[in-house]
């Protein structure tokens, strides 16, 4: 008994091994056609299937929109304040820029009487810029995380790209 255990254990073993070895393996070919190990999966018809290494993310530079100018909202600090905004037609994106000491949170709110808390908007970090996508706000408040040491102004210019 303990015989053919190990022989049926061994036949199982050989046969998985065989039925491996005889599957029909995928090609990987580049533009060139060269068969290599990233590229296109290639069928047993020769036709394409999938490309295996993934096209990478297209970066477009950031354009300003309208005149061009930032609209700058000055004097921000630990207490939040609401400005008025107006966001070009063609704009897709913004640049934040955030030349203070501090962190700066910035919130789209429906009214001049809404605001902004620490705990909720988009946060930039102290002396730094960044470009996110844009919504279609009128109104945006904004506070100073910790009390600003100096004059702490910040601007916000519309664009497209990133």
């Amino acid at each position: 008994m303990k015989l053919s255990r190990v022989a049926l254990v061994a036949f199982v073993g050989t046969f998985v091994g065989l039925m491996a070895t005889f599957a029909p393996a995928r090609q990987y070919r580049n533009s060139e056609g060269n068969t290599v190990s990233q590229g296109v999966v290639i069928e047993a018809n020769d036709q394409a299937v999938s490309l295996t290494n993934p096209i990478g993310v297209m970066q477009m530079p950031f354009v300003r929109s309208g005149a061009g100018d930032p609209i700058i909202f000055s004097g921000i600090t630990t207490t939040a304040k609401q400005f008025e905004i107006s966001k070009p037609a063609d704009a897709t994106a913004y640049r934040f820029v955030n030349p203070c000491n501090v962190d700066v949170r910035i919130r789209k709110v429906g009214s001049m009487s809404e605001s902004v808390t620490p705990t909720t908007g988009t946060r930039f970090m102290a002396r730094s810029s960044e470009v996110l996508g844009t919504s279609e706000p009128r109104y945006v408040s904004l506070i100073a995380m910790a009390a600003p040491t100096g004059d702490c102004t910040v601007e916000l210019q519309y664009g497209r790209g990133s």
